[in-house]
């Protein structure tokens, strides 16, 4: 008699940053869980870097995991940016301590081969993650979930989590079980093509000594846009993004462009001439020493319907961000703390206990509430983090205009609300409580409303953007009408 397949409560399909944060988020409640990755290696090293900010450093620091990850880490001191075809600094802020005083973490990047291995080092039953366990097919049933292999493995499980990126295999599954047994369940404008209006190189350089460490230097042209950040070994890591044609800009998410060497060896030749600092460093300086480089397009977009039966995606599966705010990876996060607050707060004594069912009402009910909770918050970072892609990129006169000489006369306070205003909302888990860490800013949820609804945090952040709005306005107001008479060509 065959045996039958393992049961467990949950299966995670996909070992990048969100499966990994995930396993570790079950880790702690002793849940039974499995990883199932695709490839041969959960920690893959591809040449790529990740920016962590503190909604994300938040809930890494909950899982114990932060301290490691400051070792392998470059904080971030300031934001250099500049017109790349001149070389002029047109603004140069120095957010990072900031960032630390305001929500008691400065933002950081690394490479995440880095991060991913931190991230591995903490999760302590191995034998929990697969290798090399492509994921052909999903089925959800009353009693339980069904996953299987390519090489002929199955594995059940309560509910199965697709964590595997925006090629996701589970979504694709998702939908085609919806199809099966509910065609109106997923909406239709999940079905609708997405957005995809830029593309990147990426990659890793060799050092060079006009970048210093702690630096993030933007260079901007017409309809593109370059970047450089000093690494914690010095390393560079590059960008160069591009807009796409307009016929690329809308595409099925089961068929985002793909780009090869051909595609980068001419945007690398289109980037060589932009300076990227005063100095008069070249891209093509930066380009002629690359360890490692890729090429991607860069869709954006929300799913508003995450779940069905027993099956749920989340993080790049459910929701891409534009790269160049460095949001993307930390909503990943956030939306695993979300599944796991969800998960307890549904289940209870259930979670951890195996093998009693978990039902589909209830795991419907968690999940609903993964998506009422992350899919708002969501559309408006997406959207903002396209915005600044869009102004950075100078693509039209106004964001030329607006990027050159409005944007300059933020304040430091000012500049970096643009990143504060991401940040606050951020969720963390509802268990472990935050460690005790000094932070100015309240996160929403430690903030205590007035009986108005208006809190007195909001009330004198307003009060705080008014004035010094104000005081801009009166010292500059000969050079902002001169610019918003130029804006009018626009």
């Amino acid at each position: 008699m065959a045996s039958s397949p393992p049961r467990h409560s949950v299966v995670i399909v996909g070992g990048g940053l969100t499966g990994l944060v995930l396993a570790l988020m079950l880790q702690r409640l002793k849940v039974d869980y499995v990883l199932l990755e695709a490839y041969d290696s959960v920690t893959p090293n591809v040449g790529a870097s990740i920016g962590l900010w503190p909604n994300g450093l938040r809930v890494l620091d909950q899982l114990g995991v932060y301290e490691d990850i400051c070792k392998v880490a470059q904080p971030v001191d300031r934001s250099i940016i500049g017109d790349g075809r001149t070389g002029a600094t047109l603004m140069t802020r120095r957010y990072g301590p900031v960032m630390k005083a305001r929500h008691g973490y400065v933002n950081m990047f690394m490479e995440r081969y880095e991060l991913l291995r931190v991230l591995y080092h903490h999760v302590v039953e191995k034998h929990r993650i697969f290798v090399n366990k492509k994921v052909i097919r999903v089925e959800t049933h009353d009693e339980k979930a069904t996953v299987y292999t390519k090489d002929g493995s199955v594995f059940e499980a309560q509910c199965v989590v697709g964590a595997d990126g925006v090629h996701s295999s589970v979504r694709r599954e998702l939908w085609r079980n919806a199809d099966d047994s509910d065609p109106t369940a997923i909406p239709k404008c999940d079905r609708q093509n997405i957005r995809c209006e830029h593309a990147c190189i990426f990659g890793i350089a060799k050092p060079m000594p006009e970048v210093q460490p702690g630096e993030v230097i933007g260079a901007s042209t017409q309809g593109t846009a370059a970047g450089l950040m000093v690494g914690p070994k010095q390393e560079l890591f590059t960008f160069w993004f591009w807009q796409l044609p307009e016929e690329m800009r809308s595409c099925p998410i089961g068929a985002i462009p793909r780009f090869g060497e051909d595609d980068k060896k001419r945007e690398l030749e289109r980037a060589a001439s932009v300076i990227l600092t005063s100095s008069g460093l070249r891209f093509q300086d930066v380009a002629e020493n690359l360890q490692s480089s890729a090429v991607t397009a860069l869709p954006h977009f929300v799913l508003r319907r995450w779940h069905f039966g027993r099956l749920i995606v989340i993080g790049d599966a459910a929701h891409k961000f534009n790269p160049l705010v460095g949001q993307g990876g930390n909503s990943c996060i956030e939306s695993c703390a979300s599944l796991v607050n969800a998960l307890q707060s549904t289940l209870g004594t259930r979670l951890s206990s195996s093998p009693a069912a978990w039902s589909v009402t209830a795991l419907s009910e968690a999940f609903t509430a993964v998506e009422r909770q992350r899919v708002g918050r969501l559309v408006d970072m997406v959207e903002k983090c396209q915005e600044a892609m869009r102004n950075t990129a100078w693509e039209t006169p106004r964001r030329q205009l607006m990027s050159k000489y409005v944007a300059p006369l933020l304040t430091l306070s000012q500049f970096a609300n643009i990143y504060s205003d991401l940040i606050t909302a951020g969720v963390r888990l509802n268990d472990p409580v935050p460690r005790a860490i000094h932070h100015e800013w309240l996160y929403d949820d430690e903030r205590q409303d007035l009986p108005n609804g208006f809190s007195a945090y909001q009330t004198m952040t307003a009060i705080g953007l008014l004035t010094a709005a104000a005081a801009v306005l009166f010292q500059n107001q000969h050079s902002l009408a001169r610019i918003l008479a130029r804006l009018k060509i626009a």
